[in-house]
């Protein structure tokens, strides 16, 4: 299976120029938002929703998910009685 992923160049000059204005920390998240775009969507750099976990700040696992799932259905039916 072909997997084409795009490599975030360090030495792009809108990444240095961003690194020399706002600082490293900056410019890191910008490359770090880039490489995760490219790795869900590598075929167009378009937004595509993840269920995160905030609490251990990653993205939720499908277990966690349908936990939440089942909770916040639980909370509705107790709201309605």
């Amino acid at each position: 299976m072909f997997n084409s992923f795009k490599v975030v160049d360090d030495e792009d000059e809108k990444l240095k120029k961003l690194s020399e204005e706002w600082g490293e920390d900056v410019k890191n998240a910008v490359k770090t938002a880039l490489e995760e775009l490219n790795e869900f969507n590598p075929s167009g750099r378009y937004t595509v929703p993840v269920l995160w976990n905030f609490e251990h700040g990653r993205k939720a696992t499908l277990k966690e998910g349908i936990a939440h799932l089942t909770q916040q259905i639980k909370h509705l039916k107790r709201k309605r009685t």
